[in-house]
């Protein structure tokens, strides 16, 4: 009997490359964080505490895998994920630390 693939090889090859970009902790940050709001750059400079360039550099990232958007609204870009869901592994696992301590 032949056993149904869940997913077509190439979804894994493509869900392999996202993982990659969501093996940071900024980044996953910066997911979590868009997941409650929109935010600016500054906003997320302000929020993360760490430098421009090193925010622009994982935003960039993120826009390029199209795990986030951005738009203009005059001088500022504002970012949004595009979906919410994206983080719910990282939710998971946190649960699931915390559970494994007790």
């Amino acid at each position: 009997m032949e056993i149904k693939q869940p997913l077509p090889r190439t979804a894994y090859q493509k869900n392999a490359e996202t993982y990659k970009i969501l093996a940071n902790p900024k980044r996953l940050e910066i997911l979590n964080l868009l997941r409650e709001q929109e935010m600016s750059v500054e906003q997320l400079i302000k929020t993360l505490g760490v430098a421009k360039a090193n925010v622009s550099q994982h935003l960039a990232l993120l826009r390029h895998a199209k795990l986030v958007t951005v738009h203009r609204k005059g001088l500022n870009g504002y970012y949004n994920i595009i979906d919410p869901r994206i983080v719910e592994p990282c939710r998971i696992l946190h649960q699931l630390s915390l559970k494994n301590k007790k």
